[in-house]
């Protein structure tokens, strides 16, 4: 049995492969020194992988991204596995799949500066009550006027909320 990927997948093996060791790799010393990623290191890092093709390659071509199968995906997923979480995901992102259920101009606000990578995704999934089990939890969004008015208790995630002028 060949277990080999197949010639398709095998070219965006070594591209990615090549980004990891040229981006990801070299500050890897000061990063585990410091315990802290520079979020301007983090900023370029996702331009690069932007500009390589990686960030978000994985999501549909209507939502910005490359629209790579799942077996074309998994050399780019593969790769940055080589280096420390903190950069990988930062740079080479696989934005949340939540956010393509997102309905007309929600498409526009969230999912699609979110692939681009001019937006950064959270997602807290913890309630005293459930746990993670999400059927179990009881955050509540209810409209008023043109916001929303969010309601719930996390535990075992730090956050921080922010208002921005135009937030939905």
């Amino acid at each position: 049995m060949d277990l080999r990927f197949p010639d398709e997948q095998r070219a965006v093996e070594e591209p990615s492969r090549a980004f990891v060791h040229r981006e990801l790799v070299p500050p890897e010393d000061e990063v585990e020194r410091t315990g802290r990623v520079d979020p301007d290191l983090v900023r370029e890092l996702r331009g690069r992988a932007l500009e390589a093709g990686l960030h978000a390659a994985d999501r549909p071509e209507d939502a910005g991204g490359a629209g790579l199968d799942t077996l074309t995906w998994m050399p780019v997923e593969r790769e940055p596995g080589h280096t420390g979480s903190a950069r990988q995901t930062r740079a080479v992102a696989r934005p949340s799949r939540i956010l393509l259920a997102c309905p007309g101009d929600q498409r526009t606000d969230h999912p699609l500066p979110t692939v681009a990578g001019e937006r950064v995704e959270c997602l807290a999934m913890t309630e005293p009550e459930a746990g993670s089990d999400l059927r179990g939890m009881r955050t509540r969004a209810v409209r008023d006027g043109p916001d929303r008015v969010i309601t719930a208790t996390k535990h075992f995630t730090g956050t921080s909320l922010r208002r921005t002028a135009g937030a939905r």
